[in-house]
Formats: structure tokens, sequence, C-alpha cells
């Protein structure tokens, strides 16, 4: 039977577990569910595909050859994408392409939509007007916003992914939606959270 299929109703930690356990086909489903994210993330914290393809592909190997030592999780995305972005930030330190000061890391967001649902919401000046505002945030800034509004994680998992404390992810939050919301109306900034990716 085809992984998606077999796991499509199956809960993160039945998925986890089976793969823990040697199952081929769970591994297979995790890749082929997480391997895009897990690209897109990566790719907007490293800039380089070079970088992101190659700690991607270290990620995956490394959980499989490490897998009975691995402990449980109940939310696959999370786990994974703490790992990876740790991977790429160790990475980029070990290339001297960063500094180590989080602050330094570049992040930047894009749109994905369909054209004429957004032409209906604002024009294309506005959509361009507001990419450049929200890449005009710091760093940690948009890389919080778009793990909360694009990967839908919740403020523990924000935190646990980029190593700070869970008060800090609310107060990165709500500082970049508040310095959005000095330069654009609120409903536009909730529209624009809604088409980052």
């Amino acid at each position: 039977m085809n992984s998606a299929l077999l796991y499509q109703q199956a809960t993160d930690s039945q998925i986890w577990d089976d793969f823990l356990h040697g199952n081929k086909a769970a591994y297979s489903f995790m890749y082929e569910k997480y391997a895009p994210i897990l690209y897109n993330y990566g790719y907007k914290i490293a800039q380089n595909r070079q970088i992101t393809e190659d700690c991607l592909q270290d990620l995956f190997l490394t959980i499989l050859e490490t897998r009975e030592r691995l402990g449980r999780t109940d939310s696959i995305k999370f786990y994974l994408m703490r790992a990876l972005r740790r991977d790429i930030v160790r990475k980029l330190t070990s290339e001297q392409r960063f500094n180590g000061e989080l602050d330094s890391l570049d992040f930047t967001i894009e749109f994905h939509y369909e054209p004429t649902w957004l032409d209906a919401q604002i024009s294309q000046e506005q959509s361009t007007l507001l990419l450049q505002e929200l890449n005009s945030l710091p760093a940690r800034q948009k890389e919080a916003l778009f793990l909360k509004y694009f990967d839908n994680l919740s403020y523990e998992e924000i935190a646990g992914v980029m190593c700070i404390e869970q008060t800090s992810a609310y107060k990165i939050i709500y500082k970049a939606i508040a310095s959005l919301q000095k330069r654009m109306p609120t409903h536009v900034v909730f529209l624009l959270l809604a088409l980052i990716g």
C-alpha cells in the first residue's frame, strides 16, 4: 500500500513510533510530507540552495541512522524544523557565512497566492509595498511570523525551533505585528500574514 494512503489518517505519534521501529513506509511518508516544507523554511534561513539541500538530506539520513536513539515526538514538523534550523546555523557558522548572532541571519519572505484572488483584495502596488514592509522587519521577527502564520506552529513550538523562551516568542511576534500596524491598516496586516510562505 502507498505510504501516503497508509498514514493519511495516522497521528504524528503513530507515524514517528512506526519510523522508530524501522518502518520504511513511515520514513517515506515523513520525507514526502515534510521535505518540501523543510526546504522552504531552510532556504529562507540559508539563502543558499546547496546548503539547504545538503542539510536537509543530512537530516533525513541522520534520523534514519540514529532512530534507535531518538526520543518520541507528537509533532514531527516541529521536531524536524528545529533540527534543520540548528544544522543550517551550524553549517553557516562553520563556513563563516554567519557570525553566531541570530539577528545577523537573513530571512526573506515571499508571497504565495493566486493573483486573481489577491487582485480582488488589494492592488499590485499595495502588495509590493506590503512585501517591502514585511521584509524590512528584523530577521527574527520575520522568522517568527513565518512559523506562526505559514507553518501554524504554537508559541511553544516557535520558541523551541528558534531556541528562545516562549515569552520571547510572544514578544517578537507582538512587536512585529505592532510595527506593521503603524505603517498599514490592521486588516491589511492580517491579509498579508495570510499570504506569507
